[in-house]
């Protein structure tokens, strides 16, 4: 394990403790995953999240995501992906609200050394019943980002996001995420992000995760691919 990653896996752990013994305007969950394969080949996988939230009020809501993943096969690091991230949403009706939010991504082997990537906008309650939410984003924004090989470049940006979660039972539910940012400095320059994941409760604390993470980017860094895909089953501890 990386220290860096190591690292965030314990900021996550003093999260988990700090929440637990909070009031109940704190949320927290934690997943992690480790592959751990030994013998024709030696090949080690883990990746770690954590989302924090707080409820300053019944209006407005602060959420913290921090999470990344490393690999290495025959002692030799092959993917290493940070990323770290706050929104701070602020309800002005039934269905609509305000939001602001900064992200910062680290993904070397994709081309990228940062992304800082900040945006500010608004979002609805498209559907809800007992058991579906559907939620859209719409926000313009400002990117400064580095990659490897290149300048620092800053430009503005437009930001559209959209969630959808199916609560099948009171121990499994369905979510699908889908975000899409694009430069108003180079129509050629955008990206997309997507979540498909299930979630099984196996008692009040923990459950079971299983996504799927597909990141597309229009223009990549000279020799990477255009599409990276994620395929993980996870474990999740929620206080």
């Amino acid at each position: 394990m990386t220290k860096p990653l190591a690292a965030a896996l314990l900021l996550a752990a003093l999260a988990l403790s700090a929440s637990h013994a909070a009031a109940k305007d704190w949320n927290d969950s934690a997943e992690l995953s480790v592959i751990s394969a030994n013998g024709n080949t030696k090949t080690q996988t883990i990746s770690g999240r954590n989302v924090f939230t707080y409820d300053f009020s019944d209006k407005t809501k602060l959420e913290v995501d921090a999470g990344g993943n490393g690999a290495r096969t025959e002692g030799k690091v092959v993917a290493e992906q940070y990323f770290a991230s706050e929104k701070v949403s602020h309800k002005i009706s039934d269905l609509n609200y305000l939001f602001e939010r900064y992200r910062w991504d680290r993904d070397v082997f994709a081309g990228f050394k940062h992304r800082h990537n900040f945006s500010a906008g608004v979002g609805r309650e498209l559907w809800r019943t007992d058991k579906d939410l559907l939620i859209g984003e719409a926000a313009p924004g400002y990117v400064n980002q580095e990659r490897i090989g290149d300048n620092t470049r800053s430009f503005a940006s437009a930001r559209f996001y959209g969630k959808y979660t199916r609560q099948f039972s009171e121990t499994s539910k369905f979510s699908q995420d889908a975000e899409y940012t694009q430069s108003l400095q180079n129509s050629d320059d955008s990206w997309i992000n997507t979540e498909t994941a299930l979630i099984a409760a196996i008692n009040a604390t923990f459950s079971v995760k299983n996504s799927f993470l597909w990141k597309h980017i229009s223009r990549p860094s000279p020799n990477k691919r255009k599409d990276d895909t994620v395929v993980s089953v996870s474990l999740i501890a929620s206080f």
